[in-house]
């Protein structure tokens, strides 16, 4: 049996499909990173600037419109494409568990893009808020050194451009953070000085009673062109998650942000 051609596109009401989604922000960060217009892209398929927006925001039709406008960005690399062709035929809509090549851009792809942004992190501090001096992990390092990275990580979180995102904390992550001697007060500081800031991010500490500890390395809640999108990311692997599918990792988060305590607060009564 061949592999399909085309997606079904949404019906009224429906969300998106998590691989169109994902595939369509992948597609728009790679085209402004070439520094190409919408228009540029539209004529190298043959559809009008609004397909292409519809298209870019999670209404993919077709899967060679995607490779195709690779190829005219200069990803030509076979792994590259063919890792594209195999997310867009995953059978689960609003399931897409990505660990091929480039997973990691079309992670950041979503986050670059995304409107409104939730973090929850129970190990250590997200690369979003750290400081330059803040350790990386060896492991992580290897699994993402491998590849180039051709979409670059959101804008770091500052005390001027945090609108929008919350940073869920759990104990445990401060109390590792705490075993880092050599940047626990710098890093300290700064989470406070986003926390206290009114254009900076909210930034929340989980008490460790709380039963809610992610099983994922990072969760992600994001508004993603208005559709909400779930995000778990593990060591060299995401699963995103839309629809229906994304109400229990929502609910989950919400059940997180509900039992948060101000950074402040929490710092302040020797949760560390």
């Amino acid at each position: 049996m061949s592999a399909p051609s085309r997606i079904r596109p949404p019906r009224e009401g429906e969300a998106p499909a998590a691989a169109a989604l994902v595939i369509g922000a992948y597609l728009r960060a790679i085209r402004l990173a070439r520094g190409l217009t919408g228009s540029d892209a539209a004529w190298t398929i043959g559809c009008s600037d609004a397909t292409l927006s519809r298209l870019e925001t999670g209404r993919l039709h077709r899967i060679a419109d995607a490779t195709e406008l690779l190829e005219h960005y200069g990803i030509v690399d076979r792994s590259s494409l063919t890792a594209v062709q195999y997310l867009l035929q995953e059978p689960h809509r609003h399931i897409l568990c990505d660990h091929a090549p480039g997973w990691l851009d079309r992670l950041h792809a979503c986050l670059r893009q995304a409107d409104t942004l939730a973090i929850y992190s129970a190990f250590s501090i997200p690369h979003l808020v750290r400081i330059p001096a803040y350790p990386a992990d060896a492991l992580t390092q290897r699994l993402r050194g491998g590849a180039p990275i051709r979409v670059h990580p959101r804008v770091s979180v500052t005390a001027d451009n945090g609108e929008g995102v919350t940073l869920l904390l759990d104990e445990l992550a401060l109390e590792r953070l705490r075993t880092q001697t050599s940047v626990w007060p710098a890093q300290l500081d700064h989470l406070r000085q986003l926390a206290a800031s009114a254009q900076g991010p909210q930034v929340l500490v989980v008490p460790r009673g709380a039963g809610a500890v992610p099983v994922a390395s990072l969760m992600y809640e994001m508004t993603l062109h208005g559709h909400e999108l779930v995000v778990e990311e593990a060591i060299g692997f995401v699963a995103y998650y839309t629809g229906d599918e994304a109400v229990q990792g929502r609910d989950f988060l919400q059940a997180a942000l509900a039992a948060g305590v101000p950074f402040e607060q929490a710092v302040g009564r020797g949760t560390p």
